[in-house]
């Protein structure tokens, strides 16, 4: 028996068939999706019609799953879903993949205060602040100030609340110009801040304002069970 090869084929659809057996897509020209149209099940090898073929005779192709990994390939490969796809087709297997959530961070954790810039590109825009470490830089960091080449890619400052004490902390990081509060340099350790504060951080200025004080914390058991 000669060996016969499928070409397999997609539709615009994104059906695959078997183009050595149709001229067009099976599943389109029959109105809609069918399961049991399937030309790569085994019926085109014949044993769908009870006929049995023993291991080594003739020359049978496997049956193709054209939404697998090839042998060889990376086992941990997740298919890219569509989502244009129309409804019905080949991507609705991969749709568990679609909202897959890598993060780790979980929840965005509640505001505790905000820097405002007075000055530069982003003049008027406000950052929040949380609780913890919350790292200035220009390109990485909690809290990234574009448009000032002055200020450093990363942790050029960093503020810190801290809401045991629910005081806020500025310190200088890895900036090259001098940190200012105030027009006074913050230079061997930390500076508290209070509202309305102003810190210069490279050639931007901005302003300090807190939400968690002495009057309000996240923390505050009234708050944690409203």
């Amino acid at each position: 028996m000669a060996e016969i090869r499928q070409k397999i084929v997609s539709c615009p659809q994104g059906h695959y068939y078997d183009a050595n057996k149709y001229q067009s897509c099976p599943y389109c020209n029959s109105g809609s999706f069918s399961p049991t149209i399937d030309p790569f099940s085994d019926a085109q090898s014949g044993r769908g019609s009870g006929q049995t073929q023993e291991p080594g005779q003739g020359s049978f192709t496997p049956t193709i799953d054209p939404m697998g990994v090839p042998k060889g390939g990376n086992d941990s490969f997740i298919p890219t879903m569509d989502p244009h796809a129309p409804a019905g087709g080949h991507n609705e297997r991969m749709s568990v993949t679609q909202f897959v959530d890598t993060s780790s961070a979980g929840p965005t954790a509640p505001v505790t205060g905000w820097l405002i810039a007075l000055s530069g590109a982003l003049k008027g825009t406000d950052f929040r602040i949380h609780t913890g470490y919350n790292y200035i830089g220009r390109e990485r960091g909690d809290i990234i100030i574009r448009g000032d080449s002055t200020i450093s890619a990363e942790k050029d400052a960093n503020i810190t609340y801290v809401p045991q004490t629910r005081r806020f902390y500025i310190a200088h990081e890895l900036g090259k110009n001098v940190l200012l509060v105030n027009n006074l340099p913050v230079i061997g350790g930390t500076t508290e801040l209070k509202d309305y504060d102003i810190i210069t951080v490279g050639m931007t200025k901005l302003l300090f304002r807190s939400l968690c004080c002495d009057a309000f914390s996240w923390e505050d058991e009234g708050i944690r069970n409203a």
